[in-house]
């Protein structure tokens, strides 16, 4: 399952919104360090299910789907908050940091309304939030280079005299923080270091560093509590820092806590109202609603969609019928995997379990009937019966 990292300074508003996307009601405070140890739970991405296509209801196994729109599951790591110095071991230090080692993306939640301080304190004059932006940064590359560059020049000796190639060689140091061979070898294709790593600077480390954040476990910067903010406000924050999203944990709390209590019900890609919600009810909603519809603000669960759709992930449907789209026991459509763009047949098996993966014998496009090979390119809602002689 694709894990996320949800992590920023404290009081940035991260318990309040893993409660409402995970529905687990955690510790939520206006002081810092709510959290004072990781919160694991599930969320979801929206995609169009292909159940539509054969006009036979899905039966997920893991998330679920309404109206024709499919939730696949990612695992959200809640990271208690980083102060300044937790690189170097200040507040809970490298424990929130080395929380993130197995997250594939991390998201900087951060305090859009700039009315908390450095460590998460209430403020009473309002800051620039871009620079929460930057401190989180900051610390995350600082913490990296911590350990890349630890013991670096006996590592550096070693390893020179080694005939391997250098991804090889800086596999060692990038595991530590969950990089796997394809990712490295991206790393290196995309930049250029030193061959010999004798020659390697703390400029080189810390260009290292960057890569693994740009091109294995990017980081996006969500503005919370957009609800004490202007949509102008908004628009003015981070200018140069690339894209940024805006939420309010505040709004999706209220939101899970009236679907959760039957005043609305989902319908397709919004609700409806239903009859035990009232004129204040409605009125609530409404007003949220009309904030979210607009150009500024979004729905986390249509940011985090937006995210992962950005970085190349695509929804592929393995099934064992291909021609009612069915599992053994006849469920339509059970699983929905995120794979990524490039991915192959043969990636997709052994995605789905080593032993049908190492003895692949073809595949078959549940669309087209057509028979497929192992070398055959993933698309987006694909639907793929993997053939193999494991038991």
């Amino acid at each position: 399952m694709l894990k996320i990292g949800l992590i920023g300074k404290p009081n940035a508003g991260k318990s309040t919104l893993f409660s409402a996307i995970t529905s687990i009601y955690v510790d939520i405070a206006n002081y810092p360090f709510t959290t004072i140890k990781p919160n694991v739970g599930i969320s979801f991405i929206k995609d169009k299910c292909p159940e539509n296509e054969i006009h036979s209801r899905c039966n997920p196994r893991e998330g679920k789907c309404i109206d024709g729109i499919r939730y696949i599951p990612v695992e959200i790591i809640d990271v208690p908050g980083l102060i300044e110095g937790a690189s170097e071991g200040k507040g809970m230090g490298n424990e929130f940091l080395d929380n993130i080692r197995d997250a594939d993306i991390i998201i900087n939640l951060f305090d859009a309304s700039g009315m908390t301080d450095v460590e998460g304190n209430p403020a009473e004059q309002r800051h620039d939030p871009g620079q929460d932006i930057d401190f989180v940064y900051s610390e995350i590359i600082k913490w990296m280079n911590g350990k890349v560059s630890k013991d670096w020049q006996k590592f550096a000796r070693k390893e020179d005299n080694s005939p391997d190639r250098l991804e090889v060689k800086m596999l060692q140091k990038a595991a530590t923080f969950g990089i796997n061979e394809k990712e490295m070898i991206l790393i290196m294709t995309r930049e250029k270091f030193p061959e010999k790593l004798i020659h390697w600077t703390d400029e080189d480390i810390q260009r290292f560093s960057e890569a693994i954040l740009k091109y294995a476990k990017p980081v996006f910067n969500i503005g919370n509590k957009a609800d004490m903010v202007t949509d102008g406000e908004l628009e003015s924050i981070g200018t140069g820092r690339g894209r940024i999203y805006f939420i309010s944990a505040q709004y999706e709390l209220v939101l899970e806590k009236a679907f959760k209590n039957g005043y609305i019900r989902p319908e397709g890609n919004g609700f409806s109202f239903t009859d035990k919600s009232g004129e204040a009810q409605k009125t609530v909603i409404n007003g949220i609603m009309d904030r979210i519809n607009g150009n500024t603000v979004k729905r986390f669960y249509d940011v985090l969609t937006e995210i992962i759709k950005s970085l190349g992930y695509i929804v592929v449907y393995p099934v064992l019928d291909e021609t009612r789209w069915t599992d053994k026991n006849g469920n339509v459509l059970p699983d929905a995997y995120l794979m990524k763009e490039g991915d192959t047949a043969l990636d997709l098996a052994y995605r789905i379990h080593t032993d049908i993966g190492k003895n692949f014998i073809r595949a078959v496009n549940g669309r087209t009937q057509r028979v497929i090979g192992k070398d055959y390119k993933l698309l987006n809602n694909d639907v793929i019966k993997i053939i193999s002689n494991s038991r």
